[in-house]
């Protein structure tokens, strides 16, 4: 079969709750995603309906992982992301990584507060909506020594039934305003053995 992707399992980065997600033999700096159990499809084509809304609306995608569109793969159909790499050429670490080891919080702490208010910025002005947002969708990128960003890889669109939120600015900030509150309770919750976590979400949201 013609443009069929060769994978093996030598290609293989992690999986998620519905996906696998494997390296693009074709591009260090892509990634394929390809469903594994019964309840993707219908995640997987809300996502990309979603994805499609927001090319559309020709947002910024400076918090959000790039799509390109559909693949046929040996392993069966998939999608393919940009794969998000530190300057170094290491593929970024979750966020869950750097708040659940409180060396790594304190080493990057001024950082972290800052990404985090840019990643709840730039949800607001481009009104990208998640369905839930947790630390382990999130990576923490190095674009240099100085300079990071957070970007959401997974989990994002809307499962209201008619989701007015995508369209009308109004509702869908209310939307993210919402989801980013219990966001941020929850990094509290999962990490309470950090000490440093509650000063820092405090620092967030002033």
């Amino acid at each position: 079969m013609e443009n069929l992707i060769q994978l093996t399992e030598k290609d293989y980065i992690s999986k998620g709750l519905h996906r696998k997600c494997y390296h693009h033999p074709d591009d260090p700096n892509k990634c394929i995603k390809i469903n594994y159990n019964d309840g993707a499809e219908e995640e997987t084509n809300r996502e990309i309906a979603y994805y499609k809304h927001l090319i559309k609306r020709k947002i910024s995608w400076d918090v959000l992982a790039k799509y390109y569109g559909p693949v046929t793969t040996n392993f069966g159909p998939g999608h393919v992301f940009e794969l998000i790499r530190d300057y170094d050429g290491k593929i970024a670490t979750s966020l869950e990584k750097y708040l659940y080891d409180q060396q790594l919080t304190e080493q990057y702490y001024s950082a972290l507060v800052i990404s985090l208010k840019a990643l709840k910025t730039a949800l607001l002005e481009d009104r990208i909506i998640t369905m839930t947002i947790k630390s382990k969708n999130i990576l923490f990128q190095h674009l240099s020594s100085e300079k990071n960003r957070l970007i959401i890889i997974d989990n994002i669109g809307n499962s209201t039934f008619i989701p007015i939120a995508n369209y009308v600015g109004f509702f869908a900030n209310a939307k993210i305003e919402r989801t980013w509150q219990r966001f941020l309770s929850s990094l509290i919750k999962e990490n309470q053995h950090n000490s440093l976590i509650t000063k820092l979400i405090d620092e967030v949201n002033h």
